[in-house]
C-alpha cells in the first residue's frame, strides 16, 4: 500500500470500489445514524483528501476508518488513511485537554466526541500516566455549573421521559453484571449516551429536569468507562470516568464523583500501577462528603485493592477489614442506588483476589496468603453463581473473573484437581459472558496448565478448556 496520505486513501477506496463521494456519503449516513447530522460533510469534501492529502478534523477520520472497515471486512486505521499526518487519535491521553474544561458544555462536548468516534468503540485515547490521572482528579474538572435551558423553538424534556430513561440505565447496569463489556454492549450503551447528550444539548428543561438528565449522563459515562475497562481499553475507560467525575462535580454529586474516582483507582490497580492506584483511592475518600457507611465501605474496598497492587499487606488488611465492618453497619439502610450490587459476598471476592495478588509479591507468607484467598474466593464464587434468575447467574461476569483468581491460587499451590474444578465452573459461564477481560484472565492460565499436562486430570481437561476459549 502507498505510504503518502493521498495515495494510501486512494488505494483503499479502490479496494472498496468507492470514490470520494461514496466515502463521504457513507460517513454522512453513519453520522446521521448516530444523531450527529450537524457534523455532516459537503458531498465534495472527500476530493481534497485524495488530491491534496488533507486530513479532516476529528471525529471524521475515525468515522472514515470505521465505514471503510465495514466495507472491506478488515480493520482500517486512521494512520493507514493518513500516514504521517499525526497519530491515529491525535496522540491524546485520557487526561489530555481537561485543564481547559471550564463549563458543563465542555464536558458534554467531550463526551459527545468520545462517543462518536467509532461504531464499535475502540480506545480512541492512550491511557494516562498515574500522575496525570491524579492531577486531573485533584486540580482539574472543577467549576462547571448546571443551568436551565429555555430556547425558542425547542421542545421541553418531560419528567416522565426522564423517569423512563433512568429505569433503562438501571437495567443496562444489571445487563453488564451478567454479560460484561463485549462489542455489542459497548455499541448499545454508547448509542444510549449519544441520545441523552443530544437531549442535554438541544432540548429545553428546567433545573430539576436538567439535573436528572446530567445525572444520567454521568452514570452512562461511568458505565461506559467500566465497559471499556472490561474490554481492556484503558485509555477510553479512564477518559469516560474522568469526564463522569467532572459532570458529577457540576451537579455537586460528590458521592457519585467519589465512586467514579474509586473506579479509576481500581482500573489503575489492574493496570499494575499500584502507587497511583493508592493515590487515587485516597482522592476518592477525600471527595466523599457523606458518612454513608455503604459508600465508605465501597471506597475502602477500592483502597484495599489498590494496596494489594502496591504490595502493602498491612494497608490491605486494614482497608479490607474496615470495608467489611462498614458494610455490616449499613445493612439496615438503603445505600446509594449506584451501589446496588455491593454485598459482603462482593467484598469478600475482592479481598480474596487481593490476597492472590499479594501472594505474587512475597515468598515468606505465600502459602498462607494463597490459602486465605482460596477460602474467600471459593465461598464467594459459589454464592455468586448460585444467585440466579430466569436468564441465569445474575453476576456471571464477576463469577468468571473471580474464578480465574481462584484457579490461579490453586495452581500455585499445586492443587490440580481443585484448579480444574474451578476452571470448569468458569468456562461454564462463558456462553452468557461477553467480557474480554474475563476471557483474558482465563486464557492467561493456559501456559500454567500446559506445564502440568502430564497430570491426567489436566490432560483430560485441556481440550475442553481450549474449545471453550476458542468460541467468542
Amino acid at each position: 500500500m502507498s505510504d503518502t496520505p493521498a495515495a494510501a486513501l486512494a488505494d483503499l477506496l479502490r479496494l472498496a470500489d468507492w470514490g470520494p463521494r461514496q466515502l463521504v456519503n457513507a460517513i454522512n449516513t453513519r453520522l446521521s445514524s448516530q444523531g450527529r447530522d450537524r457534523l455532516r460533510l459537503d458531498p465534495t469534501a472527500g476530493y481534497s483528501w485524495i488530491q491534496r492529502g488533507f486530513r479532516p478534523r476529528p471525529p471524521i477520520p475515525d468515522v472514515a476508518a470505521a465505514v471503510l472497515t465495514d466495507r472491506l471486512g478488515f480493520t482500517v486505521t486512521v494512520e493507514q488513511l493518513w500516514p504521517g499526518r499525526g497519530p491515529a487519535h491525535g496522540g491524546r491521553s485520557a487526561a489530555t485537554g481537561l485543564d481547559t474544561v471550564t463549563h458543563l458544555d465542555d464536558l458534554v462536548r467531550e463526551l459527545s466526541e468520545l462517543a462518536t468516534t467509532s461504531p464499535t468503540p475502540r480506545s480512541p485515547v492512550d491511557d494516562a500516566s498515574g500522575a496525570d490521572l491524579t492531577a486531573a482528579v485533584l486540580d482539574q474538572l472543577h467549576g462547571a455549573v448546571l443551568v436551565a435551558r429555555n430556547r425558542a423553538g425547542h421542545e421541553h424534556v418531560l419528567p416522565e421521559q426522564v423517569g423512563l430513561i433512568e429505569a433503562h440505565v438501571s437495567a443496562l447496569r444489571r445487563l453488564d453484571d451478567r454479560h460484561g463489556g463485549g462489542a455489542l454492549s459497548l455499541r448499545y450503551v454508547t448509542a444510549e449516551l449519544r441520545n441523552i447528550v443530544d437531549l442535554v444539548e438541544y432540548a429545553n428543561y428546567d433545573l430539576a429536569t436538567g439535573r436528572r438528565l446530567l445525572t444520567i449522563v454521568a452514570d452512562l459515562a461511568q458505565l461506559l468507562g467500566w465497559l471499556h475497562f472490561d474490554s481492556s481499553r484503558y485509555g477510553s475507560a479512564e477518559r469516560y470516568l474522568l469526564l463522569s467525575v467532572g459532570v458529577c462535580r457540576a451537579l455537586d454529586a460528590h458521592d457519585r464523583a467519589a465512586n467514579a474516582i474509586g473506579m479509576l483507582s481500581y482500573v489503575s490497580a489492574f493496570a499494575g500501577h499500584g502507587p497511583e492506584a493508592v493515590r487515587l483511592a485516597e482522592a476518592a475518600t477525600a471527595e466523599c462528603r457523606t458518612s454513608d457507611p455503604i459508600l465508605r465501605a465501597r471506597l475502602l474496598g477500592r483502597e484495599a485493592t489498590a494496596a494489594a497492587a502496591d504490595g502493602d499487606l498491612a494497608r490491605f488488611r486494614r482497608c479490607a477489614d474496615g470495608a467489611a465492618e462498614l458494610l455490616e453497619r449499613g445493612r439496615a439502610q438503603a445505600g446509594p442506588s449506584f451501589l446496588y450490587y455491593l454485598s459482603p459476598m462482593q467484598l469478600a471476592a475482592e479481598a480474596g483476589q487481593g490476597l492472590v495478588v499479594l501472594a505474587e509479591r512475597t515468598s515468606t507468607s505465600r502459602d498462607r496468603l494463597l490459602s486465605e484467598g482460596i477460602g474467600l474466593l471459593a465461598d464467594s464464587v459459589a454464592r455468586m453463581t448460585a444467585l440466579r434468575d430466569e436468564s441465569g447467574p445474575t453476576y456471571a461476569r464477576s463469577g468468571v473473573l473471580h474464578t480465574s483468581f481462584l484457579a490461579q491460587a490453586h495452581l500455585r499451590r499445586g492443587d490440580l484437581a481443585e484448579a480444574v474444578d474451578a476452571l470448569r465452573s468458569g468456562i461454564g459461564l462463558l456462553p452468557i459472558v461477553q467480557s474480554p477481560r474475563g476471557r483474558n484472565y482465563l486464557r492467561q492460565l493456559r501456559p500454567a496448565l500446559a506445564r502440568r499436562s502430564r497430570s491426567p486430570i489436566v490432560a483430560e481437561f485441556l481440550p475442553q478448556f481450549d474449545e471453550a476459549l476458542s468460541t467468542v
